[in-house]
């Protein structure tokens, strides 16, 4: 008779439960950050005597606000651990101090869910791990959002109160202006360059032609800005700060969630004050600039504004020029500025119809769609090899996360000798205190030495993969995916485009004529 050798199931109640928390508040003031190193304290406290849970980090944003959570790095930092496996299960006070967007929440929990992580609420009491969860979570999450929309609301009507009576104060300046000591005034050298921009349009040129002949002259450019691109020099053009006015709310953000800012078309009022700081350009030269911009749009029958479309502003041409959109007898097509306008460094790619991109995306996506895991998947495992690797020989990054770990210890030693009650309440406040400040002096030091920009790859490489996940192949042009994931188009030839994408890959199709 066979021998049969009995192996017991395994008990999984036995596992060390890798636990994380996450906090987050609202602002800076030295109460919340008093409040941030308070719930460090508390989690820490709260797992020291637990036999089954190790607590792996506490992940906390300070200072922050707002709906999405895009702009919380240590909540990104808590994702891209839990994908890679580190943690099991995560503790939040509440739903508001998770997510104040009810997509964004659902969206993290559900991904969480699937990777056999729960969360933990304790303030709603609402574990992810049972099966009801989600509906009371969602219900929740309309709460904090809710709220969240009430304070935005209220801020606005703040704002809108200081643009009635004159005191709103823009957090920039226009270009030829600057700051000092709370106050617009002119910068000279910036005032001279705007000064010729108007003189020149009013002789004649362009804007196309101004910002050719600034950028030849390695004129000083607006902050931030590669080149003198023509939209900047239109943008002066009909700028009434330069006479010394202020138009207040040229954009707006929507009134509801995703919070979107939007130019202002007559949707919302608008505040026309005089008179609010020194001009660089008499009203007489603006007045006549304004009327030559009308001129000029009437010629080319085009409204001061573009229209968006999903190709506006995304196709470059190899040349180094951008492409416009033109309506002729024959359909929709998009040509290139030099080519177009025939100057002297003439481009020799034609027009492309805008049909012929769009059927090029849709056999790009579909081949990408079929072959992702063979081509994405292996590219984000090996990103994320070189991105450890990298860390790891860092030897500043390696030294402050050692004293992150160092300080963390000390805190969770000092509040376990506290709850004991060997310790002086003064002393233990005042070195609270100083850990704390350690803490948060070694964290920002942390996030300054990181290098953003692979863990946004990586990031924009696992979403890229998550969308491939979801979708099917599609038969015609689909401007939500095309928005998702192409970042760039460069048209390579009159027969040859290069999609760039997120994650920061390209791929080549041909033009199928």
């Amino acid at each position: 008779m066979a021998q049969v050798t009995i192996i017991p199931a395994k008990n999984h109640a036995d596992e060390i439960v890798r636990t994380a928390a996450y906090a987050r508040v609202s602002s800076d003031s030295e109460d919340q950050l008093n409040s941030f190193a308070a719930q460090i304290r508390y989690y820490t406290e709260l797992l020291k005597d637990s036999t089954d849970a190790v607590f792996v980090d506490m992940y906390a944003d300070e200072g922050i606000s707002g709906t999405s959570a895009v702009k919380r790095t240590e909540f990104q930092r808590l994702m891209s651990d839990c994908r890679k496996g580190k943690i099991d299960r995560i503790l939040v006070k509440s739903i508001s101090r998770f997510a104040r967007n009810t997509k964004d929440s659902l969206e993290a929990v559900r991904e969480l869910k699937t990777l056999g992580i729960s969360v933990y609420f304790e303030k709603e009491n609402i574990d992810t791990a049972e099966v009801s969860s989600e509906m009371m979570l969602a219900i929740y999450s309309q709460f904090a959002q809710e709220e969240s929309m009430s304070i935005s609301k209220n801020c606005r009507m703040g704002i809108h109160k200081r643009m009635m009576d004159g005191t709103y104060k823009n957090a920039s300046v226009s270009y030829g202006y600057e700051y000092s000591e709370g106050k617009v005034t002119v910068n000279n050298k910036q005032a001279k360059i705007v000064r010729r921009i108007f003189k020149e349009y009013l002789d004649g040129r362009g804007v196309y032609e101004i910002s050719a002949i600034l950028n030849s002259e390695c004129v000083e450019r607006p902050p931030n800005a590669k080149e003198w691109y023509p939209q900047f020099i239109s943008n002066i053009i009909a700028n009434e700060r330069y006479i010394g006015d202020s138009l207040l709310q040229k954009k707006y953000m929507t009134d509801t969630l995703p919070f979107q800012k939007k130019i202002n078309r007559g949707e919302k009022e608008q505040y026309y004050i005089i008179n609010t700081h020194q001009p660089i350009i008499d009203k007489e030269t603006f007045v006549a600039a304004q009327k030559l911009r009308k001129a000029k749009a009437k010629i080319y029958h085009r409204s001061p504004t573009n229209k968006h479309y999903p190709l506006s502003r995304m196709i470059r041409c190899s040349c180094g020029s951008g492409f416009r959109r033109k309506q002729s007898g024959h359909g929709i097509s998009w040509t290139c500025l030099k080519h177009d306008r025939k100057s002297e460094g003439e481009c020799s790619v034609k027009p492309i119809r805008e049909q012929l991109i769009y059927n090029a995306f849709v056999r790009m996506f579909n081949k990408l769609q079929a072959h992702y895991k063979a081509i994405l998947t292996p590219m984000l495992r090996q990103l994320e090899t070189l991105s450890e690797r990298e860390k790891s020989g860092n030897t500043q990054l390696a030294e402050l996360r050692k004293e992150i770990s160092e300080i963390k210890q000390q805190t969770y030693l000092l509040t376990m000798l506290n709850s004991q009650g060997t310790l002086d309440g003064a002393y233990f406040t005042v070195r609270a205190q100083e850990l704390d400040r350690k803490l948060l002096t070694a964290q920002k030091q942390l996030h300054a030495n990181l290098d953003d920009k692979d863990g946004e790859r990586l990031d924009e490489l696992r979403k890229l993969i998550g969308i491939f996940e979801k979708a099917g192949q599609i038969d015609e042009f689909d401007e939500i995916k095309f928005e998702q994931i192409v970042e760039k188009i460069t048209v390579l030839s009159e027969t040859e485009i290069r999609f760039d994408l997120i994650g920061g890959i390209g791929f080549t199709e041909r033009i199928v004529r």
